[in-house]
């Protein structure tokens, strides 16, 4: 019998060794869409004004648990630098026209539906696992393999799950902040469920060269997909903030614990959530 770590281990192997320089360097810039996330959804897709932003972080600073901050700082400040040299990457997608951006937002999003609906079910919530099974088979077809969202012309919009959220309703506290070389923000529970969405997405475990082709592609496009659609919101956020570090810390633990609750897009931005009560 197979050891599942080795056959886990195996396919990370296959998956990344298989890569060309260009692939890889792709894969490495793609994992700082965890950045490009904090600034859009946290501040319900606008760019807070410079003295709320301020405030924010002043707020977070005694709330939020960062015992590693000044390595976190450190590896922030690597990291924003490897985005900037990053932009280059991201023109062909920049020159498409909106309509064509939401194409490729559609289509990604219709990619990670088996890890979606996975959460779902593990979550209890039938009513947006059922959502998530219509959306596929709508967006699939009548959608054109999920290029065109069909689905939320019919009351359906889309919405995210990942295991770090289902820790999280499971009780699960996100424990201290954490910035992750090249993955940008995180903290303990959404670390391990990165690792978990990544292991139980069907695409991970297609082999051969036309699969890492296609997951290739996949990883430059989802990187393409975050930045290109937020880069200006990340650029005001940058200049407006006193410490940009702080007010990123505070706008990711408000955006994760938000979603933990369902609450998503712009009604996260004026939610009551107590978002400082988990830093266990």
């Amino acid at each position: 019998m197979s050891n599942p770590i080795t056959d886990i281990t195996r396919r990370l192997g296959d998956r990344f060794g298989g890569f060309s320089r260009s692939g890889i360097a792709a894969i490495a810039l793609m994992s700082l869409t965890a950045c490009a996330s904090v600034d859009a959804e946290g501040t319900g897709g606008q760019v807070a004004a410079a003295e709320p932003a301020n405030d924010m972080a002043v707020e977070d600073e005694a709330l939020v648990s960062d015992p590693l901050e000044p390595w976190n700082r450190y590896v922030f400040a690597v990291n924003d630098v490897v985005y900037t040299f990053a932009r280059p990457w991201i023109a062909p997608y920049m020159v498409l026209p909106d309509e064509g951006k939401d194409t490729v937002n559609n289509f990604l999003h219709n990619l990670k539906t088996p890890v979606i609906l996975l959460n779902d079910l593990l979550q209890g919530d039938m009513g947006r696992a059922w959502t998530t099974v219509k959306r596929f088979g709508i967006n699939t077809t009548s959608g054109v393999l999920g290029l065109v969202d069909v689905a939320e012309e019919y009351g359906m919009p889309k919405h995210e799950e990942d295991f770090g959220q289902t820790l999280g309703t499971w009780g699960v506290g996100d424990g201290p902040y954490l910035v992750l070389p090249l993955l940008g923000p995180s903290n303990p529970r959404d670390g391990i469920g990165r690792g978990v969405d990544t292991v139980t997405d069907p695409l991970f475990w297609l082999t051969g060269g036309a699969a890492q082709a296609f997951s290739g592609g996949r990883m430059y496009g989802t990187f393409s997909n975050e930045y290109g659609r937020r880069s200006g919101e990340m650029d005001a956020l940058r200049q407006s903030s006193l410490d940009y570090y702080a007010t990123i810390r505070s706008l990711y633990t408000q955006m994760r614990r938000s979603k933990v609750q369902n609450i998503e897009g712009a009604k996260a931005q004026n939610a009551e959530v107590d978002y400082f009560s988990q830093t266990n």
